[in-house]
């Protein structure tokens, strides 16, 4: 029984690592609960306990200019505008 608590403990204790499958969660945190005799209502277990998936890294801005610009200049052309390129985005 303490290995079950062991484990469910780890769970609880770092979510991120088990975002693939947030069912563990609750479960560990039922575990807990039940290790100490408290009641467990799933329903009242919400989001904010839980942790989202982390944010890709942003962009860096030196290629978010040449994609935004490359991407301008495709749009300027099929439009039809002249458009030179030293006055491009």
């Amino acid at each position: 029984m303490n290995d079950i608590i062991k484990t469910a403990r780890q769970i609880v204790g770092s979510p991120e690592d088990h975002l693939h499958d947030t069912s563990l969660f609750t479960a560990a945190w039922a575990t807990m609960k039940a290790a100490r005799g408290q009641g467990f209502d799933p329903q009242r277990l919400r989001p904010q306990h839980l942790i989202g998936h982390p944010a890709p890294d942003p962009e860096p801005l030196d290629q978010t200019l040449i994609r935004v610009g490359e991407t301008v200049r495709c749009y300027a052309a099929r439009q039809g505008y002249r458009i030179q390129r030293c006055h491009a985005a």
